[in-house]
């Protein structure tokens, strides 16, 4: 029977006596609900009947899995017989009654073997003297072939109607399917690829009849929430005006104000609410006495069936029952702006205040007050001016640079021969400074900046603060870092002293990057702790006036090598970001955040970050950006992908080098220079060479940061040992290792060990390179790249083959393949098992003389000297090799079952053992043991 079900006729979804959509379309996210149902009416004959609730959120989708059922049951010829709460029973299944009588051909049809399906919907609207049928129903379903399916809402359910179902349950009867939300799959699948799909998801609940209603524009709202009206079908007068202006208020109300603003008595409200509450339209509020729409889905549909005049009224009157309790001008100004009154001078002012107080938590609703307030504003009169400067800010905040730097232009000009009001245009320099650094254009924005410093007369306050964090931005996108440090350390100074501490935190990231690019690494290091130390101190509402302030501190610690403290205050920056609509900085966030996931080898977590990041970077049209993702997107493909696969990665990168091609600024030059490293792993090292020098400028590098450069000149040692130029490969060490006392990070010196390592490689000096490797290796393990450490133990693996060495091959091999699982990278596990095969190749290993080194607990080496690990227990050893590959005290205890806190005894024992001091000192001594 299962069979005749599959292969019935298509799915019967356009049946109007059900109401389904027509055109069969399939049910988005349903699958496997739909695949259970098949299963239980393919099994009617053999296994016996059954009974199935489907219960759920309104809207969640159990009427169309019911109907999709049904529509397969009468494809295979099953009879159905079916109906909905609020109607009889007997009359609209003719053959029910009967049925529980004994006289029926459904009945009978059953006796015979026969299946048949009795499905009721809405079964929470079923009248109080149809109850006793319904029992009896589902004590039929034990007699045969019958599959009586149900749906209701669980609130809804009278106590008579739960008793029944009840006691059905205890008895195995009746089982109950819970129709859950939505996968964000399914989201996607069933509204379309959208900027704010992630959004609809999480307001929409995953609930498909919400979902559609919160994606309709004001003209569909109503055709998508079709259902919800159907539910006012009914009110009387008094509900339908309680539910009304509910739907205004548009959050959780106290039944007071709601009959305040109705002028109606707190008893006849109530009554009302009281109705409303049965019927699952209004629900209480999770906290105190108030009351909340069941979803705002449904105020929506509510709202948008009032007429402009009563949608007025209503918000009139809800504004004025607001201010006679003095509520926050934030909550009244909603309304304000729905019922201004051109005459109520007052309600431009609150419409002004609340922008103002909404500027950095909501921008968007913010520059809604303006728009509205603007057209009534006398220019030049009172609040013409701030209400301008205010919409450019909003402007700024959520993207629209272009907009922003129109509004701001217009603001400099003359009016009606006029001067402009110079002491607010002094104000808003800064921003002006900032959004045509959002267009790229550094040098105009320094200009800008330079011009307000210069017409300020007071130089120790907030304006002065915020123009000179601007000189010092332009500095740095210009790559003059004793400037940038310079204008940084002042605006950080003026902060202080006025008690600014965001302003402060972000001018000290910037003055510590200013002192990692001109090598005074203990300033650096300095700096960038009172800027986290200031950061972590302040609490989200203070930071959302500049989540720059965020961005740095974040992009400091990134090339310190604090990676996890990096990833900590770029996520905490896009999350205030996503939660406040100020989307100007998202990109910025998200293009750091992907990298700093990167560089620690969270490949998957990294490409989730980049495709959220591309949807703004489209958006927002800075190239930078856009070409740096692109450029990070191809080192994640590099290495998520396997030996072949190589067409998204070029894809990606021919991107980023086009955005970049013909620039000079220092995105540009180090886009070049990936590109010239992919050309070198794509089997191009002459060509890599070149691209690399004219980018970069020369042998000295000299367009290229000192951080950078390591990495650099490792690619040109690399490409000039595939060319077989050893004086070459000797002269990119030298100047690789000359760098090394001027690096921010572990991880940095680990390009110029690695670097070394190919040199010794290609003079022959096995011995010499493996001493090299494996101080990389440290090195990067430190700094926590993880990816960097898995490649180099496969180089120094792949070397030692060359060179005839087996011993600790195995070893080294086995940590790679760790890394590579824990890293999600099938191109390291692809060079792991290629290198594999070679020593497994080897017809005497001499490797075969060692102990064998679990894959879990191998240290960089394969196995540190026994001499080493001799004071240690069983259990130190596995906890000292795991945290020599990188892991966190988290990590280790996720992976040996063990709580953080003995991890960290554990530790504090092994230092103590071995005589080190750190993590970094214990790596150094697993892998020198040797």
């Amino acid at each position: 029977m299962a069979d005749d079900i599959r292969n019935g006729a298509t799915l019967l979804q356009g049946s109007p006596a059900w109401g389904v959509p027509a055109g069969g379309r399939q049910l988005s996210g349903r699958a496997g609900e739909v695949e259970a149902l098949l299963q239980v009416l393919g099994g009617l004959k053999t296994a016996g009947g059954r009974a199935i609730a489907l219960v759920g959120e309104p809207g969640i989708g159990k009427s169309a899995l019911m109907f999709t059922a049904v529509a397969h049951a009468r494809a295979a010829g099953v009879r159905v017989e079916a109906a909905q709460g609020q109607h009889a029973i007997a009359p609209a299944l003719p053959g029910l009654r009967p049925l529980l009588g004994g006289h029926c051909d459904v009945r009978a049809q059953v006796a015979q073997g026969g299946a048949a399906v009795v499905a009721v919907d809405d079964l929470h609207h079923l009248a109080a003297d149809q109850i006793p049928g319904l029992e009896q129903l589902l004590r039929a379903t034990a007699t045969g072939p019958l599959l009586c399916l149900l749906a209701y809402r669980q609130r809804q359910l009278s106590p008579a109607l739960a008793a029944v179902l009840s006691r059905a349950m205890s008895a195995g009867l009746l089982e109950v399917w819970e129709v859950g939300p939505l996968s964000r799959a399914a989201t996607r699948e069933l509204l379309g690829e959208r900027p704010d799909l992630d959004e609809l998801h999480r307001e929409g609940q995953g609930n498909p009849q919400y979902l559609r209603i919160m994606a309709a524009d004001d003209r569909a709202i109503a055709a998508a929430g079709t259902a919800i009206l159907g539910e006012l079908a009914g009110l009387d007068d008094t509900a339908l005006t309680v539910l009304q202006a509910a739907a205004v208020f548009d959050h959780a109300f106290h039944p007071e104000l709601l009959a305040a603003a109705l002028e109606l008595e707190l008893t006849e409200t109530m009554r009302a609410l009281d109705l409303l509450t049965g019927l699952d339209l209004v629900r209480p509020a999770e906290v105190g006495a108030k009351m909340i729409l069941r979803h705002p889905a449904v105020g929506a549909v509510v709202y948008q069936q009032l007429g402009p005049s009563r949608r007025q009224d209503l918000h009139r009157r809800s504004a004025d029952a607001l201010a006679k309790l003095a509520v926050p001008i934030a909550r009244r100004a909603h309304h304000v702006a729905r019922s201004l009154d051109p005459n109520e001078p007052e309600h431009l002012t609150t419409l002004i205040a609340a922008a103002r107080d909404a500027l950095h938590t909501s921008p968007a609703v913010s520059a809604g007050y303006l728009e509205v307030a603007l057209p009534l504003l006398r220019e030049g009169g009172e609040h013409w001016h701030e209400a301008r400067v205010l919409l450019a800010q909003t402007r700024l905040l959520t993207g629209d640079a272009a907009e922003s730097r129109a509004l701001l232009d217009a603001l400099r000009r003359p009016v009606g021969g006029r001067p402009p009001h110079e002491g607010h245009d002094l104000t808003a320099l800064a921003d002006a400074s900032r959004v045509e650094r959002q267009l790229g254009r550094y040098t105009e924005a320094g200009a800008v900046a330079r011009a307000g410093l210069a017409a300020l007369a007071d130089r120790d306050g907030a304006t002065a603060a915020a123009l000179h964090a601007e000189l010092a931005d332009c500095a740095y996108d210009l790559q003059d870092y004793a400037g940038c440090r310079q204008h940084a350390e002042t605006a950080a100074a003026i902060a202080r002293r006025n008690h600014d501490r965001v302003n402060e935190a972000k001018s000290l990231a910037q003055v510590s990057l200013a002192h990692l690019f001109t090598g005074d690494l203990a300033a650096a290091d300095r700096t960038a702790d009172s800027a986290v130390e200031l950061v972590d101190a302040t609490s989200d509402a203070t930071l959302l006036t500049n989540l720059e302030a965020l961005y740095q501190v974040g992009m400091a610690e990134g090339i310190l090598g604090r990676l996890a403290a990096s990833e900590r205050h770029l996520t905490r920056g896009a999350a205030l970001s996503r939660r406040t609509g100020q989307t100007y900085i998202r990109p910025a966030l998200l293009m750091a955040l992907a990298n700093t996931q990167l560089r620690s080898g969270n490949l998957r977590h990294t490409l989730a970050t980049l495709d959220e990041a591309d949807r703004h970077a489209e958006l927002d049209g800075n190239p930078a950006i856009q070409a740096v993702l692109a450029m990070v997107r191809a080192e994640v493909l590099l290495w998520q992908g396997g030996s072949t696969g190589w067409r998204e990665v070029l894809a990606s990168a021919d991107r980023a080098a086009a955005l970049a091609d013909g620039r000079s600024t220092a995105w540009a030059v180090n886009v070049r220079c990936f590109y010239a490293e992919l050309l070198l792993l794509t089997g191009d090292p002459a060509r890599a060479g070149g691209l690399l020098l004219e980018a970069a400028g020369g042998v000295e590098l000299p367009r290229i940061t000192t951080w950078r450069q390591p990495r650099c000149y490792e690619t040109l040692v690399r490409a000039a040992v595939a060319e077989g130029d050893r004086a070459a490969a000797e002269q990119w060490a030298r100047l690789a290792e000359a760098r090394v006392d001027e690096l921010p990070s572990a991880s940095r010196r680990g390009y110029a060990a690695r670097a070394r390592m190919w040199a010794h490689s290609m003079l022959g000096d096995f011995e010499r390179a493996r001493h090299s490797g494996l101080a990389a290796v440290a090195d990067f393990t430190v700094g926590g790249e993880r990816i960097e450490v898995g490649r180099t133990l496969v180089a120094v693996a792949a070397l030692a083959l060359d060179a005839g060495r087996t011993m600790q091959v195995d070893g080294w091999l086995d940590r790679a393949a760790a890394l590579a699982q824990q890293c999600d990278s099938a191109r390291l596990a692809d060079e792991v098992a290629h290198q594999r095969a070679r020593l497994s190749s080897v017809p005497t290993a001499p490797a075969a003389t060692t102990a064998p080194v679990p894959p879990v607990a191998s240290d960089a080496r394969g196995g540190a000297d026994p001499a080493v690990l001799s004071p240690l227990t069983g259990r130190e050893r596995e906890i000292a090799r795991l945290a020599s590959t990188g892991l966190t005290s988290a990590e280790i205890a996720g992976t040996l079952f063990l709580s953080v806190r003995t991890v960290d005894s554990h530790l504090g024992r092994i230092y103590r053992k071995l005589g080190v001091s750190n993590r970094a000192s214990l790596t150094r001594a697993l892998l020198g043991s040797g």
